[in-house]
């Protein structure tokens, strides 16, 4: 017999379709924006937003937006990116509110992803260490 707090730790969490359809919905759509949109870096520089992911509340009215930043020189700091986003901020909502049709459309909270920065800065040092064990 089995007793009902048995098997609770292995219990895999129900994935809610409607909420990772949503989240693919304003993934899709902030990355149409983003590419109409005309961003610069301080230089004058043409910069490429990337969406790595979006978290979105179980009642789907709040997303976080996580973004990695690409430039050339790639000399643009959070806060400066941040800034940016913020600058052009009532443009993305505007256009955003007006390509999608929910009941209710979901608060944007955008964050700098700072994960792939640091996998992108580890891929550097490794390419280094293995075009100089090639010279040697």
């Amino acid at each position: 017999m089995i007793k009902p707090n048995d098997f609770k730790l292995f219990k895999v969490p129900k994935k809610n379709t409607r909420i990772e359809k949503l989240t693919q919905l304003i993934k899709k759509t902030l990355g149409e924006i983003f590419l109409n949109q005309d961003f610069r870096d301080r230089d004058g520089n043409n910069l490429l937003i990337f969406i790595d992911e979006v978290l979105l509340s179980k009642d789907g009215r709040i997303a976080n937006v996580f973004l990695t930043n690409f430039s050339k020189k790639n000399n643009l700091n959070e806060k400066e990116f941040l800034n940016l986003i913020d600058n052009n901020l009532i443009k993305v909502k505007k256009e955003f509110s007006e390509k999608i049709f929910l009941r209710y459309t979901p608060k944007l909270k955008f964050r700098f992803d700072h994960l792939r920065k640091q996998s992108f800065e580890i891929d550097k040092l490794i390419d280094g260490l293995s075009s100089s064990k090639k010279l040697l």
